[in-house]
């Protein structure tokens, strides 16, 4: 091997390790913790309820755990599994099981309102209402 291939050889590792390195760097920024997204996240967390549309003496909703696991309250044939915040919305993902089949789905829910006691989520045209309850899981 030549002088000047070697050279090109050593260049050519160094710039795809310089350029490796970079990209991993990138990744663990994306990854770390953004102080606002960590208050909403902690702030998320709990049992959120709405009134129950079949029967009025009874609520629904679910429960995010600080783990990122979620539980459904009252809802036999839609399962809360998994929950997370991404650019300042709320993703859940469900599992509804009913008339024998089941599937899971992933939706990102924009939050239009968040209090100490007060959830509002919406999803196109749709939102829902949901109080927080500390009675719940």
């Amino acid at each position: 091997m030549t002088k000047k291939a070697l050279s090109i050889t050593i260049l050519a590792v160094f710039t795809f390790l310089s350029c490796n390195q970079t990209s991993k760097q990138e990744a663990t920024n994306a990854t770390d913790s953004d102080p606002k997204t960590e208050n909403i996240t902690n702030l998320l967390v709990g049992s959120w309820v709405q009134p129950n549309p079949i029967n009025e003496k009874e609520v629904q909703g679910f429960t995010l755990k600080n783990n990122g696991t979620a539980e459904s309250i009252n809802m036999a044939t839609l399962l809360y599994k998994k929950w997370w915040t991404e650019e300042g919305k709320l993703v859940l993902v469900t599992e509804s099981i009913g008339n024998g089949s089941s599937s899971i789905d992933t939706t990102k829910y924009e939050i239009i309102n968040k209090t100490n006691s007060i959830l509002e989520l919406k999803n196109g045209d749709y939102t829902d209402i949901y109080k927080k309850n500390e009675n719940c899981h």
